[in-house]
């Protein structure tokens, strides 16, 4: 599958933690190890009403962050760690 085009998506506070929070679990305080992934969506699902950033029918990437615990093994959103 051919992707043409790729997006990332943050809030404020996502971005604030993705590049200067400390990478700490809140359930166990081990240490947090980063992992990128994404989404394949359609291109017509993250246009907006007003701009069509991307082709309708074309795939597009949709990079999200994880991060997995060392110690606990427990995975967490970006999302929910910037909370």
């Amino acid at each position: 599958m051919e992707h043409k085009g790729f997006q990332y998506d943050f809030t404020p506070s996502e971005l604030r933690y993705l590049l200067f929070g400390k990478k700490r679990c809140p359930r166990c305080g081990g240490q947090l190890v980063k992992r990128k992934g994404f989404e394949s969506v359609k291109g017509e699902q993250l246009n907006t009403g007003s701009d069509a950033l991307f082709i309708p029918n074309a795939q597009v990437k949709h990079y999200l962050y994880f991060f997995t615990c060392q110690s606990c093994g427990r995975e967490y959103t970006l999302e929910e760690l910037a909370k």
